[in-house]
């Protein structure tokens, strides 16, 4: 087992991995366009600014820390979990 946060998609019932690499990047990408909301509102709820939230859509930071995509998904209805890995 690795060590993996895994998340429920709103409306969904089918788990994600996220680890830091571009598929979890490409994933709030989507989400934050396809959430009919401001990025500001996103921004203020996520406790990020507003030009992080607007970076990341854009593609403008091409690496942010994955506490960020965590924060942004859940401010998007993403349900997260951590799952501890085996360490034995």
């Amino acid at each position: 087992m690795t060590n993996n946060i895994v998340n429920l998609a709103p409306g969904s019932r089918s788990l994600v991995t996220l680890i830091d690499s571009p598929a979890s990047i490409k994933l709030v990408q989507r989400e934050l366009l396809r959430a009919h909301r401001t990025y500001t509102d996103i921004a203020k709820q996520a406790g990020l600014a507003h030009s992080t939230v607007s970076n990341i859509a854009s593609g403008n930071t091409r690496w942010p820390r994955i506490e960020t995509i965590i924060r942004l998904l859940g401010a998007l209805g993403w349900v997260i979990m951590a799952q501890k890995r085996n360490m034995g």
